[in-house]
């Protein structure tokens, strides 16, 4: 003979409130703070409007990899044995090698052409006394701007 389940009804006999808390509850729709849309304007607002919670957008944060002069000086050897920077020209291009910002702590020591990249002013200046220089990338609307001119 197979053994079945009892069921809810039966299981919960004897109990009192059959699992739904007080007596009171089961009275009307006030345990579940009124019936359908009920106090959409009150307490149930978060439940029935969109601009709470469900359909907020979120701005992606754009990743920003930035290196120091110092770290840049540091890693220059590795690049030029890697190939990824031709020692003649000392060419070094942030898309590349990884890298979209420079930041100013250390120095540089050797002359360098950045491309692809942006600079702080404190790294920007250091650059220009190093003799070295930046080919600054080009935001969309600036090439939007010299493409419709």
């Amino acid at each position: 003979m197979t053994v079945r389940e009892r069921k809810k009804k039966n299981k919960v006999r004897g109990q009192r409130t059959h699992g739904k808390g007080d007596t009171k509850n089961r009275r009307g729709a006030g345990s579940r703070g009124g019936r359908g849309r009920a106090g959409s304007h009150k307490h149930k607002f978060v439940k029935y409007h969109a601009e709470f919670g469900k359909d907020r957008k979120v701005r992606e944060k754009s990743t920003v990899v930035a290196l120091n002069l110092d770290e840049v000086e540091q890693l220059l050897p590795k690049w030029i044995a890697e190939g990824k920077v031709e020692k003649g020209k000392m060419a070094l291009d942030g898309k590349k090698l990884g890298f979209s910002k420079l930041l100013g702590r250390g120095s540089l020591k050797t002359k360098v052409v950045f491309e692809n990249v942006s600079a702080s002013k404190k790294a920007a200046e250091k650059i220009k006394k190093s003799g070295s220089s930046i080919k600054e990338e080009k935001t969309e609307k600036e090439v939007e701007e010299n493409g419709s001119s």
